[in-house]
């Protein structure tokens, strides 16, 4: 029965036309690969070589027979590049998919910087709600996904990465920016920006709200935080915004103030439950979670 031993002595001898030069290539002695090559001519059923004035010579089967084992062995070491930039990072797919709060301000500078460093890498970013995001993993549709919830979920595996307080957001000349901090009371009668009643965080928002008996004006509402803040930057009134829209929208001309009553926004990864990640999700989720906490901290 042919073994994968033996064409290897086979393919040795014919690049190097001795034994003993093919023995030393395959780290085996100069006994074992001639009984390698007699055991391989015994199986196919052929000579494979003859002896000429002490030299070997292949016999024209053994040139016919050889044509097949490069193609192999070709195909072989194409496998092995390919293993190779597997864990190199060289080649490879990433579908990353995050809720809109994250996905609109940090991924994509994260997606940025991973391409550089992992060059061949093709990336894919999608935003979703976060009960999107948990279906997508637990059906396997994607690699990594990012939400702003802090949950345990059987189908998946949640990573809490980060808690921060959400923030208020308002225009450079409301009354509100001139304030340390905001509290609930300064919302009475305020024009507000909400998120819809979907959300993650609008339950939370509204609670808060409904035990202090604040009446805001409930104007406008978006599923965005992005939204939200372009809401507030055109004088549509002002709105409390997860903490890395705020900080985005605080370099585009918004004031973000703390709020008296915290609410705290949970950033979380999530990964296949019932596989290990690829390699590649590990080293993104690493990257991602040290720009989070250089952003938050």
């Amino acid at each position: 029965m042919l073994n994968l031993r033996q064409i290897e002595a086979f393919r040795a001898l014919m690049i190097y036309r001795t034994v003993t030069q093919a023995a030393k290539a395959m780290h085996i002695s100069q006994p074992a690969a001639s009984r390698l090559i007699s055991d391989l001519e015994y199986n196919v059923g052929f000579s494979l070589f003859h002896r000429d004035k002490g030299r070997l010579l292949p016999t024209p089967e053994a040139m016919a027979f050889f044509d097949d084992v490069e193609k192999v062995f070709t195909g072989l070491d194409k496998i092995a590049e390919s293993a190779k930039e597997i864990k190199d990072f060289r080649t490879g797919r990433l579908f990353v998919v995050g809720m809109p709060a994250i996905a609109h301000c940090l991924l994509p500078e994260a997606v940025n910087k991973f391409s550089v460093k992992k060059e061949g890498i093709t990336i894919t970013l999608q935003s979703h709600s976060s009960q999107k995001v948990l279906d997508w993993m637990a059906t396997q549709q994607c690699d990594i996904g990012f939400i702003g919830l802090k949950i345990e979920d059987p189908s998946v595996k949640v990573i809490h990465l980060k808690s921060s307080p959400m923030k208020v957001v308002m225009p450079k000349n409301h009354w509100m920016a001139m304030k340390d901090t905001v509290s609930i009371d300064d919302f009475e009668g305020e024009n507000y920006i909400s998120f819809c009643q979907n959300q993650d965080s609008r339950p939370f928002v509204d609670k808060i709200f409904l035990d202090n008996k604040v009446q805001r004006k409930i104007r406008l509402d978006t599923q965005l935080s992005s939204v939200a803040c372009e809401m507030v930057l055109n004088g549509g009134g002002v709105s409390i915004v997860d903490p890395l829209t705020a900080n985005l929208y605080g370099e585009r001309g918004l004031v973000a103030k703390p709020l008296s009553e915290v609410i705290e926004f949970h950033y979380s990864a999530v990964l296949p439950g019932y596989r290990p990640p690829s390699m590649l999700a590990t080293s993104f989720l690493d990257l991602v979670t040290a720009m989070l906490n250089e952003e938050l901290d």
